[in-house]
């Protein structure tokens, strides 16, 4: 168990703890043609039905949407607030996920690059088990790490990806440390490193892997790991966003990937299939990922630090109008940060620091201030409070609203690239290499 094992000196158990003027930076847009009832489309009930619907199973928890209504945390806290706090075995960037009661995380081992994959009592933070899997050293970007993949997890197993160049590889393992099934899918070509998570969409896993070389997306049996479908993508500068479903105008369920060689692309879950794309909508890298919201996919791209492009686009109508762009967002755009909306409003975190809330069928700028810091990670919405967690450890609560309105910090005390997790009345703050537990108020 967790409490006879050491992790670099300190205990790997449990630490208990004591307990604007409004602005319009947007190109001309046609009027929405869906209707504003329609607002956050969260489909992780396409994985497991109503289940994964309870459950944060993968990056951003339900459909990658980073929204957790009907809880309230505090605006700001002091480590005396935790419920509690864990020392990770090695450094990382991926969220933890979460189903019913038990937490899964990754971190890497950075003299080896072997993936760490841990789970947790979600209550009291103890360790269930831990597994390791091998991985070679490799460059990739300074500000990437071993363990930058955020796990998906359903009722069966939780499913972890990893990579090295000549090897991307993804495994099961089952809510009880046994090793389902894990396959290679080949190599990757991103001098970056790798940091795509999976999601679950019904019976299957679902992993993009748009890179400089042979790009694809696979699909693999979520029970045996057997290869269901792969469709084959234009190479070109790698992208790290991680896909996310669409409830389309005509009925069907769409895949939506999105990369700079393809632009933004629907595919059938069930075979990948082409559905409709729009190209040439990102001058350069995706590193956010798609938002599924109001019945548009809000989707960016970016380098340096910089967004450069972002867009909303409206898919397909039933009566078969082509996929169009609704509208931009052209200055104070985010490069990794994956937008998040709350009814009609979307709120945009840059990397340097800037928030914007507009309307989210329109585009319609409300409020755009300097929050300050460098962000990685993306915003997330728990209540009435939007979340951000900056770079050197300092977690942002701005209101979630259509004034601006800064409502606490709190410095975690390390650097910290993952973005929050919200499950069950709990949000878990992951840093680089701890873990902790903050309760509801």
């Amino acid at each position: 168990m967790a409490s006879s094992v050491k992790w670099r000196g300190i205990r790997a158990g449990v630490e208990p703890l004591r307990r604007m003027p409004m602005r319009t930076d947007v190109l001309p847009f046609r009027p929405a043609a869906w209707p504003a009832a329609v607002l956050l489309l969260g489909f992780a009930g396409f994985a497991n039905a109503a289940t994964a619907e309870e459950n944060w199973s993968r990056f951003r928890g339900p459909n990658g949407a980073g929204y957790a209504p009907g809880v309230q945390f505090p605006a700001a806290w002091t480590d005396d607030d935790y419920a509690w706090k864990i020392a990770l075995p090695g450094k990382g960037h991926s969220s933890p996920v979460a189903w019913n009661e038990t937490l899964f995380i990754t971190a890497g081992e950075e003299t080896t690059g072997e993936l760490i994959v841990t789970s947790l009592r979600a209550q009291s933070g103890e360790e269930l088990w831990t597994r390791r899997f091998p991985s070679k050293p490799h460059s990739m970007h300074p500000s990437n790490s071993y363990a930058s993949s955020t796990p998906a997890v359903d009722q069966r197993a939780v499913y972890v990806a990893w990579a090295s160049p000549d090897s991307l590889q993804i495994a099961a393992i089952s809510h009880d440390n046994q090793e389902l099934w894990r396959r290679d899918l080949g190599p990757i070509d991103s001098s970056h490193g790798f940091g795509v998570s999976p999601i679950i969409v019904d019976d299957l896993v679902i992993l993009a892997n748009d890179n400089s070389g042979p790009s694809f997306v696979a699909a693999l049996d979520a029970a045996t790991g057997q290869e269901r479908w792969r469709r084959q993508r234009a190479s070109g500068t790698p992208s790290f966003a991680t896909p996310a479903m669409l409830a389309a105008p005509d009925g069907s369920r769409q895949l939506i990937v999105c990369s700079t060689a393809e632009g933004v692309a629907a595919l059938s879950p069930a075979d990948g299939a082409p559905r409709w794309q729009l190209a040439k909508v990102f001058p350069v890298r995706c590193v956010g990922s798609p938002l599924v919201a109001g019945g548009l996919v809000v989707a960016a791209s970016g380098e340096g630090g910089n967004g450069k492009s972002f867009v909303a686009v409206r898919p397909p109508s039933a009566q078969g109008e082509a996929p169009s762009v609704a509208y931009e967002l052209r200055k104070s755009l985010p490069q990794v940060p994956t937008p998040v909306a709350k009814d009609e409003l979307l709120f945009v975190w840059s990397d340097r620091g800037v928030a914007t809330c507009c309307r989210l069928l329109t585009g319609e700028v409300l409020w755009s201030e300097r929050v300050g810091g460098n962000y990685f990670a993306s915003p997330v919405i728990a209540g009435d409070k939007l979340y951000c967690v900056a770079a050197d450890g300092e977690v942002v609560a701005l209101a979630a609203a259509d004034r601006y309105e800064v409502l606490g910090r709190t410095p975690l005390g390390e650097a910290s690239q993952a973005t929050p997790a919200v499950h069950r009345g709990r949000m878990y703050i992951r840093t680089e290499r701890s873990l902790a537990c903050l309760p509801e108020e």
